[in-house]
């Protein structure tokens, strides 16, 4: 006798039974077996999808940054926090050195969750490096990294994504935005606020208008923060509410404690609903870079005065 076991409508397997002994199976012994077929296939559904958010959970961390780059002049932090539920989702980000010298980053969601949204994230994070290491315009890479999504993922696939590109002198920061929420800029000794940038449609959304891009001004000390839109939305509360807060969690600060800080405002001890990337970039003050070269020195005269 046999039964299929079913989940949502889906045939994920058959259960099974037979005798030694000849014997004629009646519709009591139909229903008992389709009954603990019910109970089987609950626990293959659990089972399985205790395995994919751990796959997805290990795809996406071994996706995120080892170390960020060390580079002259900038200090950078980051944070990832899964969301309560497990897993992963599409949320990444990405920092890198372009053969110009300057520094590409990356912030991005795939819309969806699980294993195939932490894929998703996955091919995009890859395709979109190797578009950005042939040109320094993050407009011309998130332009071709929608080409090709159109291409080959349409209609299943869309992620919002930032791509900003800080120029060797560290002075400027370009910025195209695909649907994705704009950075937090701080200056040293004011408030943070909410940067204006040019915002075109998600990846995977058709549109025949060019991407563009937003070149902001990073004067000494300032700071930068871009982070998905786990940290600002939750529920019952206003998205505005959010980015205020966020605001005001944010200065021109060290880039550790700052992290700490907006982790500590926005998301305190609740496990978030959403996963939450962040990441933040500081550009040090010349007297500071100064202090920070001559301490090794001071140091080894001292030890050979001793």
């Amino acid at each position: 006798l046999g039964v299929p076991l079913l989940a949502t409508d889906s045939v994920i397997g058959v259960l099974h039974v037979g005798t030694l002994g000849a014997r004629q199976f009646t519709a009591d012994d139909v229903r008992l077996l389709e009954i603990v077929a019910d109970r089987v296939a609950s626990v293959i559904q659990v089972r399985q999808a205790q395995a994919q958010r751990t796959a997805a959970g290990v795809l996406q961390r071994s996706l995120l940054p080892a170390r960020l780059p060390v580079v002259s002049g900038l200090e950078m932090a980051a944070r990832y926090v899964p969301a309560e539920r497990g897993g992963a989702s599409g949320d990444w980000y990405d920092v890198f050195v372009l053969p110009s010298g300057g520094l590409c980053v990356v912030v991005g969601d795939v819309v969806g969750s699980g294993f195939a949204a932490a894929e998703e994230m996955g091919r995009l994070r890859t395709t979109l490096r190797a578009h950005a290491f042939v040109s320094s315009d993050p407009a011309k890479a998130l332009t071709r990294l929608n080409e090709q999504v159109q291409h080959f993922d349409r209609p299943r696939m869309m992620a919002t994504a930032q791509v900003a590109v800080l120029e060797p002198s560290l002075e400027r920061l370009h910025v195209s935005s695909a649907g994705h929420l704009p950075p937090v800029l701080a200056l040293a000794g004011g408030h943070a606020r909410i940067v204006e940038v040019l915002n075109d449609p998600p990846v995977g959304v058709p549109s025949a208008r060019p991407r563009r891009s937003t070149t902001i001004t990073v004067p000494e000390g300032a700071l930068v923060c871009f982070y998905t839109d786990g940290l600002v939305e939750r529920r019952g509360i206003l998205l505005d509410v959010g980015l205020k807060d966020l605001c005001e969690a944010v200065v021109a600060g060290p880039v550790e404690l700052v992290c700490t800080r907006i982790m500590g405002q926005l998301v305190g001890d609740d496990a978030p609903g959403d996963d939450i990337a962040v990441l933040v970039l500081r550009r040090q003050p010349l007297d500071e870079i100064a202090t920070l070269e001559l301490a090794p020195s001071t140091q080894l005269v001292e030890e050979g005065s001793r």
